[in-house]
């Protein structure tokens, strides 16, 4: 009989990860140091590469616990999707940019983040997508590397 942790994920942690907590701390450092100091081109391009890499992990994390039923890759899959498609919308759409700009400034506060919050949208941002496809491949790689210690354990 095998003795299970009462904690016991189904997937692994995406986010306790540092490549995941790499791209948080470019983002803080980006918006909260470089991009006021420089304000350049590659401070307006660091963070969304950041946050279409972070993003879908994020969700997937978040998701993670209706991995039970659909299994770990299809909430990774299901998290890069959505990220794709909100990353996108915010970049296409100014309405929503706007409401989502407003939506941060009533939470900012909440988690000590005070301040005016600016999308600049600019159709070169897009190219950032491709850190999506990085993320599933490193969500992928977590994943796989989860189910062989899975097994491993499963066999003592």
């Amino acid at each position: 009989m095998t003795h299970r942790d009462p904690l016991h994920r189904t997937g692994p942690s995406l986010l306790v990860d540092p490549l995941a907590l790499a791209a948080v701390a470019l983002m803080v450092l980006n918006d909260r140091w470089l991009k006021p100091t420089l304000h350049n081109e590659l401070t307006g391009k660091l963070s969304d590469i950041a946050v279409c890499f972070f993003f879908p992990l994020f969700l997937a994390e978040v998701g993670m616990p209706l991995a039970r039923w659909f299994g770990s890759r299809a909430v990774l899959w299901a998290g890069a999707v959505v990220a794709a498609a909100l990353y996108t919308t915010l970049e296409l759409s100014i309405p929503i940019s706007r409401w989502a700009c407003g939506c941060l400034a009533h939470v900012g506060p909440w988690v000590g983040i005070h301040g005016r919050f600016v999308m600049t949208r600019d159709l070169s941002d897009l190219w950032s997508l491709i850190m999506i496809v990085f993320a599933l491949a490193w969500g992928e790689q977590r994943i796989a590397a989860h189910e062989r210690n899975g097994a491993s354990h499963a066999a003592l």
